[in-house]
């Protein structure tokens, strides 16, 4: 037993040191850089019901330092039921750039979901030469746009995800979420840096248009409810080796809120899992299953040292292993977002969360989650 435990935490440790280098191995670019050849950039939201978060988006919208000439903004509303529409409309009267309101309506057993037609619809009328996404429920500072193009002065650059970060909530739930979260991002963008883009998230990714029409868009995963992030930056990097890129800034930082209910929480993840087993890369599969042994041996070891005293010493000393290498990665991540860390809340996930994760990992595979007020299957 205690050479399976030895296995599974050197294996994990392994894992997590090849991480820490991905992340350290970026350098923190703050400045974007200049060029005598202006990029046009279209930026394109898929909205749904979001009248809450309108006025949130739409100010940091209205606040980029990037040149109003030089980028439009096109919102595609998602057959929306409350005031999103009308709150976009009464900006677009006074925004300084270019702005367009484009309707996407839901047709049932259609074979693209939802938001990828929204997002296709808004492609499809971009001008730009660079295509930035974000989500209805977030907002930014006013460097973000000019700090996510700025990698595509680089003419081999064809995708460009970024950082997001959980905030606007300080409750004890949304600390844990927003750690939990921090480590999504902080281990994708590490295994974008180490040339294995894995991972990313649609509230903050940029691509060419050229580069999105090359690998057919959405084609081949058009009928799954998520995936429009990360399938498409994996096609992207198959097409194009090395053009895939993670903008370790700040200033590109964009900020959502945490779930505010436990159910909703479950249904969003449920949502991010239910494509483990299907991404593009080569051995994509050998990383979640490997963690979901790994979460078992954590439990088994738990309820071990409760049944025998004399292995918790042993199983102490793997356990501490990990976490001090999961403290180096999720500390430098926090801090790169600005998120107050939590040393307590950060221990008690360590335990919580191999629990939560299976739960997760097991639930996938039955039933449906609810996502946008919409019912989805998660096979």
């Amino acid at each position: 037993m205690l050479l399976y435990f030895f296995i599974s935490f050197a294996l994990y440790c392994g894992f997590m040191a090849w991480i820490i280098h991905g992340w350290n191995s970026m350098s923190d670019d703050e400045t974007p850089s200049k060029t005598s050849e202006p990029i046009f950039v279209s930026v394109v939201i898929a909205v749904r019901n979001e009248g809450k978060n309108m006025e949130k988006l739409l100010a940091a919208l209205g606040h980029q330092s990037f040149p109003s000439d030089q980028y439009e903004v096109i919102l595609v509303d998602d057959s929306s039921t409350d005031n999103t529409v009308p709150l976009i409309q009464k900006f677009q009267k006074k925004a300084l750039f270019s702005m367009k309101i484009l309707e996407n309506r839901y047709i049932p057993n259609q074979k693209i979901t939802p938001k990828k037609s929204a997002l296709m619809k808004g492609i499809e009328a971009a001008k730009g030469e660079v295509i930035l996404m974000t989500d209805g429920d977030c907002w930014f500072g006013e460097k973000w746009l000019e700090s996510m193009v700025s990698p595509f002065i680089n003419k081999n650059t064809n995708f460009v995800a970024g950082p997001v970060a959980l905030a606007g909530k300080n409750d004890f739930f949304s600390k844990i979420q927003s750690m939990e979260f921090a480590s999504l991002i902080g281990t994708g963008a590490a295994m974008i840096a180490q040339g294995y883009p894995l991972m990313c998230n649609g509230a903050n990714l940029a691509f060419r248009k050229d580069a999105f029409l090359a690998v057919n868009g959405y084609h081949g995963f058009e009928g799954h409810s998520s995936g429009d992030d990360v399938f498409l930056m994996q096609k992207i990097h198959a097409a194009f080796w090395g053009s895939v890129i993670f903008k370790k800034a700040s200033k590109s930082m964009v900020y959502t809120f945490p779930q505010n209910s436990l159910l909703k929480l479950i249904h969003q993840r449920k949502r991010w899992a239910s494509k483990w087993n299907q991404y593009l890369l080569s051995a994509s599969w050998v990383l979640p299953v490997f963690l979901f042994v790994h979460y078992v041996t954590i439990i088994a070891g738990i309820s071990l040292a409760i049944a025998i005293p004399s292995v918790i010493w042993d199983f102490s000393f793997f356990m501490g292993i990990k976490i001090i290498l999961d403290y180096f990665l999720l500390k430098k991540v926090m801090d790169f977002c600005n998120l107050r860390f939590h040393f307590w809340v950060f221990v008690l996930c360590e335990f919580l969360y191999p629990v939560y994760a299976l739960f997760i990992g097991v639930s996938v595979h039955f039933g449906d989650y609810q996502w946008k007020g919409r019912t989805h299957k998660t096979r």
